[in-house]
């Protein structure tokens, strides 16, 4: 075995992992039509694991290949399901000018992979791809992905948004194939790019950052506004504007005059686990006793949990909100920003 070599057994290895290594064994013509069956999520989870690959044992080769051919074999011996027979292969037995009438009507009556694959996704992300929709495709798309995945759906929806959807619903008395077709391909292929195939935003704190670096005055125009339909989304944003981290960036008199406005024990917890820059900036505006103390005193602190840390850290965000609207702190973000 190389010194280097993956010496875990494939009972140790994730599922990706082990396809990792299968997939890198086999031949690429192989390898290229496995990986077609595939999801995009699946294929960025191999791919990952891939990267962390450098030597495996030769009998660990053997052993995942093994299991594959033992589960191929297996899965060959398990008989197709009826609608999956009628989904997947009467199609292709009858003549090439009645397969698309026929694939559409079986995909109606049979398939429920839109449900399955509305289900799989938060109801506020199918609400925020429906909504970018005209309202009639909306209220199709309501009534293709399931009675429940819907009502989940349409809470998200505002108040006059889902008395005009529930009013199409209603109205709707027969949706046409190449409609419903046209439209669970939408969505699905919506939700497959609001997925594993596209970029990992955490919308609300990186909207928060962006409202946090705005004019006071436009923060709150910004804020009321969504308070109108979204009170407590706008409470959320405005109380992750700034971050506890975001306090290394104040200057050392604002720094001198939050120290005065905070407890002692508070602010022992909130450092705990706090960044380097931030510790620095605190212990440098204390004197040299009062440093001391309060490095040992985080130094001797037992575990908390994260809860506790965070409300600490909280509580001091709020004080120095507090301290900036009345002037007494300056807080900026950037180089090139003002000063708030």
């Amino acid at each position: 075995m190389s010194p280097n070599a993956d010496a875990r057994s494939p009972e140790e290895m994730s599922g990706p992992r082990r396809a990792a290594i299968l997939v890198m064994y086999l031949d690429r013509t192989v390898a290229k039509e496995v990986l077609r069956h595939m999801s995009d999520t699946d294929l960025q989870e191999i791919g990952a694991a891939m990267s962390e690959v450098e030597s495996i044992d030769p009998s660990t080769i053997e052993v995942v290949v093994g299991e594959f051919i033992r589960d191929l074999y297996d899965a060959c011996l398990v008989p197709r399901t009826g609608s999956e027979f009628a989904l997947d292969v009467l199609p292709d037995l009858v003549e090439p000018q009645r397969r698309p009438r026929l694939v559409s009507a079986l995909r109606r009556q049979l398939s429920n992979r839109l449900s399955v694959e509305v289900k799989r996704h938060p109801a506020r992300t199918v609400a925020a791809v429906l909504l970018d929709e005209h309202p009639q495709t909306q209220a199709v798309a309501l009534l293709l992905m399931g009675e429940d995945n819907a009502a989940a759906v349409l809470k998200e929806f505002g108040d006059a948004a889902q008395a005009d959807c529930a009013l199409r619903m209603a109205r709707i008395a027969r949706i046409p194939a190449d409609l419903a077709d046209d439209v669970e391909d939408s969505l699905l292929a919506a939700l497959e790019d609001s997925g594993a195939g596209g970029l990992q935003v955490k919308g609300v704190d990186r909207t928060a950052k962006i409202l946090g670096r705005l004019p006071g005055d436009d923060q709150q125009v910004v804020l009321e506004g969504i308070a109108e339909d979204h009170a407590e989304l706008s409470d959320t944003l405005r109380r992750r504007m700034v971050v506890f981290e975001d306090l290394a960036r104040v200057d050392d008199r604002s720094m001198q005059t939050l120290l005065k406005s905070i407890e002692r024990d508070k602010l022992v917890i909130a450092l705990r686990g706090a960044s380097e820059g931030l510790l620095g900036l605190v212990l440098r505006n204390m004197s040299s006793r009062a440093a001391q103390d309060l490095s040992e005193e985080i130094e001797v602190l037992g575990p908390k949990p994260k809860q506790v840390v965070e409300t600490a850290r909280e509580e001091i965000v709020q004080t120095v909100l507090h301290l900036r609207e009345e002037g007494a702190v300056a807080l900026s973000f950037g180089e090139d920003s003002e000063m708030m």
